[in-house]
């Protein structure tokens, strides 16, 4: 194949790059009054629900104990199912939660992934701090950065347009990479290979998409660990991008079980 068949091939798509985790909600099940009947089960089995309707403070208040509590079975009785897209690297750290998560990824395997890659924003902390510890990873912004190492009264016509220049420099050099290996993946495939090996040369930076199950009380883990809130009795330092995908399911979990979440803020963002 010549080089000319070569760019042809790739042309075909329209590469698209990418500063987001989109997180869409496919569907839920349950409520708050549901968790507080799922406790209520214990002494009045038949009860609960009406209980629930009847006496929605008395919700609030068996919700908020058991998360003080950490009593954690009644809030795996509600459900819900995300889509999300996002890049191959988030997905590795996500997939690490398996307890009450459920998964179902495109597959490389059986169709070709479209040429959607990540790219950091312009405003995300990416570089590192002087001291810088793997447990606890911290950054700075590219123009805090420059910052530091640039006159502070200079800073608005000096460090920004060497911040300016560094992301430019970064993210060309992202999207080249990805332009070439995803070429390289095209060849692979017209070569008529093996999808599942042809794929072998993508970039962690591609698009996935997969459907995520789970209920509150794995969200919530999922949330304690993922979301660098500074409220956090254990605070965790959450890669950028895996926080955006869980700061968009807290939303809707926010959305769906309001008192349950505020329990969950209250007590210090601690699974029960």
């Amino acid at each position: 194949m010549t080089p000319s068949q070569q760019s042809k091939l790739f042309v075909r798509f329209n590469v698209e790059f990418k500063s987001s985790v989109d997180v869409t909600l496919i569907q839920s099940m349950g409520s708050d009054a549901m968790l507080a009947s799922a406790a209520w089960v214990s002494t009045s089995a038949q009860q609960g629900l009406r209980r629930a309707v009847e006496n929605p403070d008395d919700v609030r208040g068996v919700i908020n104990y058991l998360i003080k509590h950490r009593h954690g079975t009644p809030f795996e009785h509600s459900a819900m199912t995300f889509c999300v897209k996002a890049p191959i690297f988030v997905w590795r750290e996500w997939h690490r939660h398996r307890i009450g998560f459920s998964y179902n990824e495109e597959s490389a395997r059986y169709k070709q992934l479209d040429p959607v890659f990540y790219i950091p924003a312009r405003d995300r902390p990416m570089v590192k701090v002087d001291g810088w510890k793997p447990g606890r990873p911290k950054f700075l912004t590219l123009d805090q950065s420059m910052a530091l190492v640039t006159d502070m009264e200079h800073f608005g016509d000096i460090a920004e347009a060497a911040a300016d220049q560094k992301y430019d420099e970064i993210v060309s050099d992202m999207k080249q990479g990805y332009k070439d290996e995803y070429a390289r993946y095209e060849r692979q495939l017209s070569r008529q290979l093996d999808p599942g090996l042809a794929r072998d040369c993508l970039p962690v930076g591609i698009y996935s998409s997969c459907w995520v199950t789970c209920n509150p009380r794995s969200l919530m883990s999922f949330l304690s660990l993922r979301v660098g809130s500074e409220e956090a009795t254990f605070r965790s330092y959450p890669l950028h991008e895996i926080e955006l995908g869980a700061l968009a399911c807290e939303e809707m979990f926010k959305q769906g079980w309001p008192i349950t979440h505020a329990a969950f803020v209250l007590n210090g963002r601690v699974a029960p």
